[in-house]
């Protein structure tokens, strides 16, 4: 299988897929570079090709993964595990990772007739891939848990950029 068919998979929300990235310590490379597609694609639509919005639209897509994956590795270990609660960070950046790919899917919004839906449906794909890799990454039995854990870890982050945000000095406390 080569990684067009990998993404095809994580875009169709295939679970047994999932299982087989967490597993895989091959996957890392493409988990990370599904990462970098995908933020390169979201950022071309988003700026176009202005060099440096796209950079920015790059890296700051970039790093709210970074963000993202470790919260989910906070919630879903430390305050929402089950008992067979068992990963580690590669595991969760496998597939976190790749429950990235449905953010492809942006590129539809050339097509005039269906432009005006694609965001809310890739950002219901992205939710579902979300969950069913935090589902198989955390070994949960519950989706209900999975569903949580995204939840709390998307509350955490949205708090914790907000604080960032509000103590940041600004240009004139400089």
């Amino acid at each position: 299988m080569n990684y067009f068919q990998r993404l095809k998979k994580a875009i169709f929300l295939d679970v047994a897929f999932y299982e087989e990235v967490e597993k895989d310590k091959k996957f890392t490379d493409q988990a990370m570079m599904t990462v970098a597609l995908v933020s390169i694609v979201q950022g071309l639509m988003i700026a176009g090709f202005a060099p440096i919005a796209l950079l920015q639209g790059i890296l700051g897509s970039l790093i709210r993964f970074v963000i993202w994956a470790f919260f989910i590795a906070f919630v879903g270990t430390r305050i929402l595990p089950e008992p067979e609660t068992e990963s580690n960070t590669g595991e969760l950046i496998r597939t976190l990772g790749f429950a990235y790919a449905p953010g492809l899917l942006v590129v539809l919004k050339i097509v005039p007739i269906i432009s005006t839906f694609v965001d809310p449906v890739v950002t219901i794909l992205q939710l579902a891939a979300m969950t069913i890799a935090v589902r198989q990454a955390l070994d949960f039995n519950s989706t209900v848990r999975a569903v949580g854990v995204c939840i709390v870890a998307f509350i955490l982050m949205i708090v914790a950029v907000s604080y960032t945000h509000l103590t940041l000095p600004t240009n004139r406390e400089v």
